[in-house]
């Protein structure tokens, strides 16, 4: 039977309806007892008020997932020790799309999939929580959702047919041995298809009967690095807006980005060329590289399913991202820790400070009159240390801070000094 997207979405909302209203009920009830429905729909606005006239409390909450939805966004203080920050934005989101659902919007199959994907990672959420028990069934039907929209998707790319060479057993023993090293890092279960993603089209044309080359492969893995990597920075950014959004997918899957996650992968060993690009040192050229890094992410996704390939590229996004923002980070603490410091040690110095450390009770020597940090490591563990800082003038405690990082730790405590000191 042929769903259209309408159908889909309202099919993952329902399963989605039916984790969320015991999972709301129990998290509500426990802080608001047999009051909790009534506090769920204190949030709902009037056209939703007006329901109430015609339904009883317990029948809008059970039937209308907005509700449910609402609720949660709205006692998030209840709910946020169950459900992660990123849950919190799947949220909103879904919000949105029942909401379009609900008028009948158009959604194109790209929206269908982050769509119903959105749903599937709600309910994975909610079941890991174990504040509920999820029956398994419906996750896994929203799940089998996912993989027949993502194939529509794969069908609606103006491309052909890929075709792959079809193998002996003993043909594919023989790829097996050869490529063996680079499948313990990537288990295809049709080597044939790993041998075709690394087949250059120079290889091809000097050896006409090897099979297929990789270039509709990498057709298909750029398509998917290209959704994938929206995906991931829709998820973990839900706060950016588009601009920025397509900035940072830029940093994860330009040419020389992928060239660097093949490298990780030491695809260029195991690329199969013709003698001329062989010399010429095709196997460290960035554009070769990174073509075959997209046909390898193709290949995967015909064995594996577009799951393998989110388990394949996400630590590469993953590690990106974090240095990206550790850069941020560096530069916004550097900049912060500079300022209040500065903030300091100028107040310190002003003759209406220096006047109280001249007292009798604190004689001040030229040499101590500046802020001094003394910075200690005080707790946590050699991966999340703890540092505590102290800073004070001619021998008096000024202000304390407490951070995982000492120049942070020394900013709090510049903070902690300018309040106690009135200026903040």
């Amino acid at each position: 039977m042929e769903f259209s997207n309408q159908e889909r979405i309202g099919r993952a909302l329902e399963s989605l309806r039916k984790v969320l209203y015991p999972y709301v009920e129990q998290r509500l009830k426990a802080i608001y007892g047999e009051n909790w429905e009534k506090q769920a729909l204190s949030h709902l606005k009037e056209h939703h008020k007006a329901k109430q006239k015609k339904q009883k409390s317990k029948d809008i909450l059970f039937e209308d997932i907005s509700a449910l939805l609402i609720a949660l966004i709205r006692e998030w203080e209840i709910f946020k020790n169950s459900l992660s920050q990123s849950d919190r934005a799947l949220i909103s989101e879904l919000l949105e799309v029942r909401n379009n659902w609900a008028h009948q919007a158009n959604f194109s199959t790209d929206d269908t999939y982050r769509s119903v994907d959105s749903i599937w990672r709600l309910l994975r959420s909610i079941a890991l929580s174990k504040v509920v028990d999820v029956d398994q069934q419906l996750i896994d039907e929203v799940d089998k959702q996912r993989q027949d929209i993502l194939r529509l998707l794969a069908q609606e790319q103006p491309r052909q047919e890929i075709r792959v060479t079809s193998v002996s057993p003993a043909e594919e023993a023989c790829i097996r041995e050869k490529f063996r090293e680079l499948l313990e890092r990537l288990p295809f279960r049709n080597a044939a298809l790993l041998k075709q993603a690394l087949t250059h089209t120079s290889y091809k044309y000097e050896n006409p009967n090897t099979g297929e080359d990789n270039e509709q492969l990498e057709f298909l893995g750029d398509a998917l690095l290209t959704f994938l990597s929206a995906d991931f920075l829709y998820k973990r950014n839900p706060d950016l807006r588009e601009g920025e959004m397509t900035n940072l997918r830029k940093n994860l899957v330009d040419n020389a980005r992928l060239a660097q996650f093949a490298e990780q992968l030491q695809l260029g060993q195991w690329i199969q060329l013709g003698r001329g690009e062989q010399l010429s040192g095709g196997r460290t050229k960035s554009s070769l590289l990174s073509n075959t890094f997209e046909a390898v992410v193709g290949a995967y996704y015909l064995d594996a399913g577009i799951e393998a390939v989110r388990e394949l590229v996400e630590p590469f996004f993953e590690t990106v991202s974090n240095a990206i923002s550790s850069t941020e980070n560096t530069a916004r603490q550097s900049t912060q820790t500079k300022d209040v410091k500065n903030q300091l040690q100028e107040y310190v110095l002003s003759p209406n400070y220096q006047q109280y450390v001249l007292s009798p009770n604190y004689p001040a020597k030229p040499d101590n009159k500046l802020p001094k940090y003394d910075t200690q490591r005080t707790g946590g563990t050699d991966n999340a240390p703890v540092f505590t800082s102290i800073v004070s003038v001619a021998g008096r405690e000024l202000g304390r801070g407490e951070d995982r990082s000492k120049k942070e730790a020394e900013r709090r405590a510049a903070e902690d000094a300018l309040r106690r000191l009135g200026v903040l």
